[in-house]
């Protein structure tokens, strides 16, 4: 019998046809609002729950698997296609899961390119800016919540806090935090007489990873289709810690280096992106169109998940000898904790350009969704909705 066919619900790959397969995803896809463990809920409920076809212990493996690189929600979806239907069913799984979510923001997009001087699109935004710092700063508390607090935890958040306020370069504060993450876990282990340091080259060496990106972006010209697919594909590749987590990277990257975007219209694709039922990570999708219309959108799109898709692919082949890598956690530790003290500066970033001068209306707003995102755990796009009310009424 082939591995692919050997699960616990002794089902086959032809046990869903890749019509069906690509149905499914395109359900899943138009209806999965609130985010990725949200996603991933829908995607149990109907693969395991429903129809058996992937076991508990298969997909708890595959979501392991997926939080590695990339987008939690859209890594999973990849996962359970290449269980079902191989790489075929992997690929048609991640593009139609997305398909709702690119259609939904070429138009929204569209739409305020068209009518933007028409529109007050002014107080829309400040209206949903308190939302989008809220988000920011909860995305931050939630991370923080999966990891250990040492001083480790301390230092990085320290060190990538003032870093950012010195404008140090922010993939070189991701390596840094990444290698510190390491170093510590293996000073703690050293003090027991245990030496883990030799099972992956790159992670003994990390900086390899990401030592051309600094140089890439300074050579980078205006953006053209293979500029913007370049881009895209490189941060890819850095696109640790979920969705929310490409804020200060794409922010850092496209307003700050390579000025191809402006501040304002880069808040409004996050609320665009926000309004999708898809991963947040398609806040691509509108930079892409933003620059070069629906094929710079597919381009970006495409090769922003590309990376973590093949990663993954890689990884369910090494499954065994890779998921419970000691120096890769590490690592990625490091990594989320430097991304927490990036949301925390870009909040900070945020709130100076878009709350000043002070309108206390708009600081109770922010209180207000702040409570809502931590405590109740209200969807994004519902406080999304009401800051667009917000803006249009009481911000002139």
């Amino acid at each position: 019998m082939k591995p692919s066919q050997n699960n616990t619900n002794n089902n086959t790959p032809s046990s869903i046809s890749l019509f069906q397969l690509c149905w499914e995803f395109l359900k899943i896809g138009t209806i999965g609002f609130g985010g990725g463990w949200v996603v991933i809920s829908l995607i149990h409920n109907r693969f395991v729950t429903q129809k058996k076809l992937i076991s508990d212990e298969d997909f708890s493996v595959g979501l392991s698997l997926s939080q590695f690189l990339g987008a939690l929600a859209v890594n999973t979806t990849s996962f359970v296609g290449r269980k079902l239907k191989g790489i075929k069913g992997s690929i048609v799984a991640a593009f139609f899961f997305l398909l709702p979510s690119f259609v939904i923001v070429c138009i929204l997009a569209g739409f305020y390119f068209k009518f933007n001087k028409v529109f007050d699109f002014e107080s829309i935004l400040k209206g949903i800016s308190p939302v989008i710092i809220a988000l920011m700063l909860s995305t931050a508390f939630d991370l923080s919540i999966k990891i250990k607090k040492d001083l480790a935890f301390l230092f990085i958040l320290f060190f990538v806090i003032i870093g950012g306020l010195f404008n140090i370069n922010y993939v070189l504060l991701l390596i840094v935090s990444g290698v510190f993450q390491i170093l510590f876990f293996h000073s703690k282990r050293n003090k027991t007489g245990e030496n883990t340091l030799h099972s992956i080259y790159f992670l003994q060496n990390p900086y390899y990873l990401f030592s051309g990106v600094p140089v890439f972006l300074s050579i980078i010209g205006s953006p053209s289709f293979f500029t913007i697919g370049l881009v895209f594909f490189g941060i890819g590749f850095i696109f640790f810690g979920g969705g929310y987590a490409l804020l200060p990277l794409l922010q850092n990257i496209f307003v700050n280096k390579l000025h191809w975007i402006s501040n304002h219209d880069f808040i409004v694709g996050i609320a665009i992106s926000q309004a999708t039922p898809g991963p947040f990570a398609i806040i691509a999708t509108f930079m892409g169109y933003y620059l070069k219309g629906v094929i710079g959108a597919f381009i970006a799109t495409f090769m922003i998940f590309l990376p973590a898709f093949v990663f993954l692919q890689i990884l369910i082949s090494l499954q065994n000898n890779f998921k419970d890598n000691e120096n890769v956690q590490a690592f990625i530790k490091g990594i989320n904790i430097a991304i927490i003290g990036q949301l925390i500066l870009l909040s900070y970033h945020f709130s100076i350009e878009t709350l000043t001068p002070i309108f206390v209306p708009s600081i109770i707003f922010l209180l207000i969704s702040l409570v809502l995102f931590f405590i109740y755990k209200t969807p994004p796009v519902i406080l999304i909705a009401i800051g667009i009310v917000y803006g249009l009424l009481f911000i002139k």
